[in-house]
């Protein structure tokens, strides 16, 4: 076999490797579940963070790759989970999930002593529960003296890897205290919360690489001179992975559902302005060299719809076939959705009508904040649809039927991995960005046609 370039995604529910060719091609891909510690009421679940990197090295070491072959590793990860590296070793955690309660009592505390305002205008909205600083301080309080540096998934393997330690400015985002904009960490907010002894690891550039030089990158197939690039946040990692262009935004369906468009150098400022309004608004940083992004992310919709499953005998899919059409029941009220979001099945009734309204009811959110997004960041061409939320049929054909635009279907089947090894393939020159990397496709969906939504969903999972 010639040489690839690898991307690997640490996901919520999987950790997934995939490896492409000079063409762009996908040749080998694997998954294995994202080891999880289900937790109490009072704690959360957590992901044990050791567990979580053994996966990972299995994740490629199923790819079964000839040794040597691996030129370049991209890694992309959901945001604050990680772990301490003090004295050469990695604490061996249970991480809060960013979807529990852990640290709620700390985003409190930084929001009395700083202000809400003054945290969104400083770190993009990003100083709230799901933020690293928000669960560290959570889980650390009262545990007594933790010291040495905080890695993420990322840059814990990448130093299980190369040895060095750095992060990538998308996912510094994610700590709660780090300026988006301006490129600095705000140590203060760290430190308020009793976390001066655990230090940030340093920010590196886009496309920023290290040499892999363990035992561990040789056992799992990275070349002598193989680079090793922590590529950024899921999401927006994704979203360069699905062939996404500066201009066009995305919409991604799944646990978590996020909107993603770059802004125009021109409407920063305006867009800066509206992170005091909306609270689901933040910024972070485009993956592929750079530049300011906005992402527009309170929605949970896959959340809500594990909770109304859980108390229903009905399936997804005959909940699906049953569902009466697109803007055809009453919207679900916005309090039951969130409630459902939280794990509160008891508005719940199991009914297909129900399904319906639930859906509808996230579908246009997203319409409307799609629209919005737009006019606010300049990123006015096409939107761009992905994720596993695709494969209910009723989802999509609420977006086709209730969307007041055409919209575009990605086809890529992994986009996460895809975006981490395109930015590897970058570092290598093996095409001079990401967004050249041979091998996004698409097809195009007119408003209201079903026929065309449906054939995406079959190019993209075989079948539906």
């Amino acid at each position: 076999m010639s040489d690839v370039v690898v991307g690997l995604d640490f996901g919520s529910s999987r950790i997934k490797a995939a490896a492409y060719g000079r063409d762009g091609a996908l040749l080998r891909s694997s998954a294995v579940e994202t080891p999880l510690r289900p937790g109490q009421a009072t704690t959360g679940d957590g992901f044990p963070v050791l567990a979580c990197l053994d996966a990972a090295a299995d994740a490629l070491a199923r790819l079964a790759l000839p040794a040597g072959t691996i030129r370049a590793l991209g890694l992309s990860s959901m945001g604050e989970v990680g772990t301490v590296l003090s004295g050469g070793a990695l604490a061996g955690w249970d991480f809060p999930s960013w979807y529990g309660r852990v640290g709620a009592e700390i985003e409190e505390s930084l929001v009395a002593g700083f202000g809400r305002k003054r945290l969104a205008a400083a770190t993009g909205n990003h100083t709230v529960l799901v933020s690293t600083v928000a669960k560290l301080g959570g889980m650390l309080s009262g545990r007594g003296r933790v010291s040495g540096t905080f890695l993420g998934l990322c840059g814990a393997f990448a130093w299980q890897l190369t040895g060095q330690v750095w992060q990538e400015a998308g996912l510094a985002t994610t700590s709660g205290v780090f300026d988006p904009v301006g490129g600095e960490y705000l140590t203060e907010l760290w430190e308020y919360v009793g976390l001066a002894d655990v230090e940030l690891p340093p920010v590196r550039e886009p496309g920023f690489s290290a040499p892999a030089r363990t035992g561990l990158a040789r056992r799992l197939g990275l070349s002598a001179d193989a680079r090793v690039v922590i590529a950024g946040h899921d999401h927006p990692v994704g979203t360069v992975g699905a062939g996404v262009q500066p201009g066009e935004r995305a919409d991604s369906l799944g646990t978590g559902q996020a909107i993603l468009a770059r802004v125009e150098p021109h409407r920063l400022e305006p867009v800066r302005e509206a992170l005091l309004a909306d609270p689901g608004l933040s910024l972070e940083v485009w993956p592929d060299g750079g530049g300011v992004l906005a992402v527009w992310g309170p929605l949970r919709p896959g959340l809500a719809m594990r909770t109304f499953l859980s108390a229903t005998a009905s399936t997804r899919e005959q909940l699906d076939e049953q569902a009466p059409p697109p803007g055809q029941s009453d919207v679900l009220d916005p309090e039951i959705a969130v409630a459902m979001e939280q794990g509160d099945a008891s508005a719940v009734t199991g009914s297909a009508v129900q399904w319906a309204s639930l859906i509808d009811y996230y579908v246009l959110r997203a319409v409307a904040a799609r629209r919005w997004l737009g006019d606010l960041t300049g990123a006015d061409g096409t939107t761009v649809l992905t994720g596993g939320g695709l494969r209910s049929v009723r989802w999509r054909h609420a977006h086709a039927l209730l969307s007041d635009a055409p919209l575009a279907v990605s086809t890529v089947s992994e986009t996460g991995t895809r975006g981490a090894a395109g930015i590897a393939g970058s570092v290598v020159d093996w095409w001079g960005s990401a967004a050249q990397m041979p091998g996004a496709t698409r097809i195009e969906v007119p408003a209201g046609d079903l026929a065309q939504m449906d054939r995406a969903a079959r190019a993209l999972f075989g079948a539906g």
